[in-house]
């Protein structure tokens, strides 16, 4: 072979490697996933949620903080983020375009996979004459969320089991979910509204002596007033568990469903991998937290009305026999 032809050779095959190496960074790249900021328990679910997938493909996911769900979404419709970690409810009504987001769907959100059901509710000092939510009726309660616009659904809806909302109740502004819980430590509201399980909710009940969530009515009235709020929601039984601060004896909660949330425009290639990592690795989820003992392999496929799968996420799907059309 002449002098020519072994330059060009070495060219080839030095652009290969440059391609390759290319590829692979490429692969390695950072994604980043979107959540509520720390204190919230999505946030430790989150950061479950990028662990597993870090140590179980080669995406590197770090975790970014926004105080609202619009914002949360916001940051994956917008590309600021591939992925969002968020409610169904609250991708519910930015698909559809209604609440926060009428005239202005969120139209290239796509799930990537349903995670569990999850339960939040409300809950007062241990000691509290409180009793039932019907109690609720004139008492101090966080109004106006203006950085948490969920908040007003989420509380209306557990009311609406007793035929109140939160024009029943004497108002306390708060501008979101943290701060709100805040204010109750601080002894400026009667009850709060948060996730059961989360960390806040663990440092209050140190804080006042102890809290209790209160029972939701699970009537088949009760539970159309609640779904008419958004049609996402449902009363859920709670059984007691060991970090389940506030849940005493069986108790019901209200329920709807945590999703991970990804851009239409999002390579199949990092949806499929990120789901496929979740799938496999149950253990290192609920290590960290135990929530994740609610995750199903079989549930990542589960349907929810007015949503689309990611066609990475469906790929995978297909391949392990778990998708439903």
């Amino acid at each position: 072979m002449n002098r020519t032809g072994t330059r060009l050779i070495s060219a080839l095959a030095a652009g290969l490697a440059s391609a390759a190496l290319l590829a692979s960074a490429a692969h390695a790249a950072p994604v980043a996933i979107s959540t509520l900021p720390p204190g919230a328990i999505n946030n430790v679910q989150a950061q479950a949620v990028a662990k597993v997938v870090q140590e179980n493909s080669d995406l590197q996911m770090r975790v970014v903080t926004f105080n609202s769900p619009a914002a949360i979404m916001g940051a994956a419709q917008n590309k600021q983020a591939e992925f969002a970690f968020t409610s169904n409810d609250e991708a519910g009504v930015a698909l559809r375009g209604q609440d926060e987001h009428e005239g202005k769907p969120m139209s290239d959100l796509r799930v990537a996979a349903s995670i569990f059901p999850f339960k939040v509710g409300i809950a007062v000092r241990a000691d509290s004459d409180i009793k039932t939510v019907a109690d609720l009726k004139g008492k101090r309660l966080a109004t106006g969320w203006q950085g948490f616009k969920q908040g007003i659904p989420l509380f209306n809806a557990m009311l609406a089991t007793e035929g109140l909302s939160l024009d029943d109740a004497e108002a306390v502004p708060a501008t979101n979910l943290l701060r709100a819980a805040d204010d109750f430590k601080a002894g400026k509201s009667d009850a709060f509204m948060f996730a059961v399980g989360a960390p806040k909710v663990a440092e209050i009940d140190s804080s006042v002596g102890g809290i209790r969530f209160l029972p939701l009515n699970d009537s088949a009235e009760s539970q159309a007033r609640m779904g008419a709020v958004r049609p996402e929601y449902h009363v859920k039984e709670q059984k007691p568990l060991p970090h389940l601060v506030g849940v005493d004896g069986p108790t019901n909660l209200m329920e709807y469903y945590i999703v991970l949330l990804t851009n239409k425009d999002v390579d199949d290639e990092v949806v499929y991998k990120a789901v496929k990592a979740l799938y496999e690795n149950k253990d290192g989820l609920v290590a960290g937290h135990p929530s994740f003992n609610a995750f199903t392999q079989g549930g990542m496929a589960d349907q929810h009305e007015d949503m689309e799968y990611h066609p990475g996420a469906v790929q995978f799907f297909k391949e392990v026999g778990i998708w439903k059309d």
